[in-house]
């Protein structure tokens, strides 16, 4: 009897060591078909990440219509109708040295920027006339003979050629100051206020100045 008991405890004792042995040998050879951890790579700076975009605008196609830069406004026309007033204030108290009767018609925009007779650019925004023989720079009072409107005008070109009756060419602000631009020729009265220097009296002026 106490044989069988000592033979019953040996063999338990060689169960449990072959059991840790055992046991042991598993576990050394499921660490070693773990895998050891990988190693976290560290998040960027904030300052590289706002260097960098995460969604880059892609390249433009070489077919992509090309936006044209707006075009430029253009400026604005030039205002001469200060350069009434400035006559008006002048002249308006000035006698007639002269009156002329007849008819009046304008011509404009088809020949600005040409030369006038004077040598001048037309333009027709201002106050200015043709004569046939009254001398450049001389200044008129013209009056439309049924409305009474007035406007002063300086020659600077020669003209109107065609009608006997017909006096003067005004510019286009000239006429639309008698309203007469849709009925195209009115009749009229003009004073003269200055007259202008004859071509002969400049060239007698500088002679008479240079011997001085």
């Amino acid at each position: 009897m106490t044989l069988e008991l000592q033979e019953g405890g040996r063999a338990r004792t060689r169960w449990a060591a072959r059991a840790v042995h055992w046991g042991g040998l598993t576990l050394a050879l499921v660490e070693c078909r773990t895998p050891p951890p990988i190693a976290r790579t560290p998040d960027d700076p904030p300052a590289s990440r706002a260097l960098v975009p995460d969604d880059a605008p892609p390249p433009a196609s070489p077919t992509d219509p090309v936006k044209a830069a707006p075009p430029e406004a253009a400026a604005p026309p030039a205002d001469y109708s200060s350069e009434q007033h400035e006559l008006v204030e002048r002249y308006a108290r000035r006698r007639s040295q002269g009156m002329l009767h007849g008819e009046a018609s304008y011509y404009g925009g088809s020949f600005a920027g040409r030369k006038t007779a004077s040598g001048e650019v037309f333009e027709p925004r201002r106050y200015t006339a043709a004569h046939r023989t009254l001398p450049f720079g001389t200044v008129l009072r013209v009056m439309r003979l049924d409305t009474r409107a007035v406007v002063y005008v300086r020659v600077n070109d020669r003209g109107p050629y065609g009608k006997k009756g017909r006096i003067l060419d005004l510019s286009t602000a000239a006429a639309e100051a008698l309203d007469f631009i849709r009925r195209g020729v009115v009749d009229v009265r003009a004073d003269v206020v200055e007259r202008g220097i004859p071509p002969a009296s400049k060239q007698k002026q500088k002679h008479s100045n240079a011997k001085h």
